[in-house]
């Protein structure tokens, strides 16, 4: 019992609870990071940030999107950074392999300033919440090196908790469950740590959906058959639309909470068309293309979405093990400046939750339900509707980065036959 209030207290104050857990490591991280001096001049790094973000972000979603059903939720922006902590102690072999898949320059101002766009992504106001929580869960007498915790907590990377992993591992299962808000089935706490990870989104659209017209309709399959009902908010209104052809997708961006901070970015492809290897066609250019190419209509569009929760639980050790990143695991050499005894996480596993329905901060016009004339230019035509009445992707998005902080697909009715 004692243990088991000691991880709850932890999860609180991780920060100073491990102060007097540190000691000295053996060639000492103090030997990789030098002061880099002034950091000015290199301010304007968002868009190397960005392309970094959107290759990690793929990279992952094609990992992700044929494992099950096709329906999930996930944080690439938090896999990042807890990759990215975990890198910042790793051996050089296992570093340089974790840079490249994140996408991460060597030169450590760059990083930082990396690190610092990352971790300003999140909100937790009344019309965004944006939460992530992020951990490394070391077994009780694993001591962390004072240098790279310091550095990890400083930028906002990861947390360090401490838990009776061997001595009490059903109490220590039961509360990192309870402080992350998860079920997490596939917690391995045989090893000396786990990372847990998690993100959490809940929102206003700027411009709310009509109550009057949220109504039951048919979804459809990636083959075009009726498979079930969704419950689906429609609007008639202005917006941004664009055209991705390496994927033969419209792409739509919403926008979230009162000052537009977040939105939220659909494709929808073309026709029945089958998007499983499209995804695996995807790229991070073929996204920022989708992007750049957004812009706002002449005529008002017919938005037709889902209304919905959707929530995953991924473990995230087998994705990054396809991805080649298996010395972090198993390796005493790759994590030795982590902490003494080296730390191998037996689990990583994240969840995520995604919320999507009707409520704005600002109720939709009057003029937005009144009668359009029909569109003229077949390019208005074209994209005079947005129907998402069959399987798509979307994620969200900080509209000052265009940082992608969830990646979801939607393929599984609310309501199936």
């Amino acid at each position: 019992m004692r243990s088991l209030i000691l991880l709850v207290a932890l999860s609180i104050c991780s920060a100073s609870t491990n102060k007097r857990n540190i000691v000295t490591i053996q060639s000492s991280l103090d030997d990789i990071y030098t002061d880099p001096g002034s950091c000015h001049g290199y301010t304007n790094v968002i868009e190397d940030y960005r392309e970094a973000m959107y290759n990690f972000t793929i990279e992952t979603y094609k990992q992700v999107a044929p494992r099950g059903t096709y329906q999930f939720v996930m944080s690439p922006l938090s896999m990042w950074m807890t990759l990215a902590a975990m890198a910042e102690g790793a051996n050089h072999y296992t570093q340089n392999y974790l840079f490249d898949l994140l996408h991460i320059p060597r030169n450590q101002c760059i990083r930082q300033k990396y690190y610092e766009l990352a971790a300003s992504r999140f909100s937790l106001t009344a019309d965004a919440t944006v939460v992530s929580k992020r951990a490394l869960v070391i077994d009780e007498g694993v001591t962390t090196n004072p240098v790279w915790h310091n550095f990890v907590t400083k930028h906002r990377l990861l947390d360090v908790l401490t838990a009776p992993l061997k001595y009490n591992p059903g109490a220590a299962a039961s509360t990192i469950r309870q402080v992350v808000s998860a079920n997490f089935p596939r917690l391995d706490l045989r090893g000396n740590s786990v990372l847990i990870d998690t993100m959490d989104y809940n929102g206003l659209w700027n411009t709310a959906f009509a109550d009057a017209v949220v109504k039951r309709a048919p979804f459809y399959s990636i083959e075009g058959r009726h498979i079930g009902a969704v419950d689906l908010m429609t609007v008639k209104r202005h917006g941004k639309i664009g055209y991705m052809p390496a994927i033969q997708a419209k792409i739509l961006e919403l926008p979230i909470g009162m000052n537009k901070q977040y939105s939220i970015i659909i494709a929808l492809v073309v026709g029945n068309i089958d998007i499983r290897p499209i995804i695996n066609q995807m790229k991070g250019s073929i996204l920022a293309e989708g992007i750049r190419s957004l812009k706002e209509t002449r005529v008002p569009i017919h938005i037709a979405l889902p209304q919905f929760k959707i929530n995953s639980e991924l473990d995230a050790k087998i994705i990054l093990e396809d991805l080649g990143i298996t010395s972090l695991w198993t390796d005493p050499e790759a994590t030795r400046y982590i902490s003494s005894p080296p730390a191998l996480p037996s689990s990583y596993v994240q969840r995520a939750t995604l919320t999507l329905n009707k409520h704005g901060v600002h109720p939709p016009p009057i003029t937005e339900l009144r009668s359009f004339g029909p569109p003229t230019a077949p390019e208005d035509l074209f994209f005079s509707e947005f129907i998402a009445d069959r399987p798509f992707m979307f994620g969200l998005f900080d509209t000052e980065t265009h940082t992608c902080l969830m990646s979801t697909m939607y393929s599984q009715p609310t309501y199936p036959i």
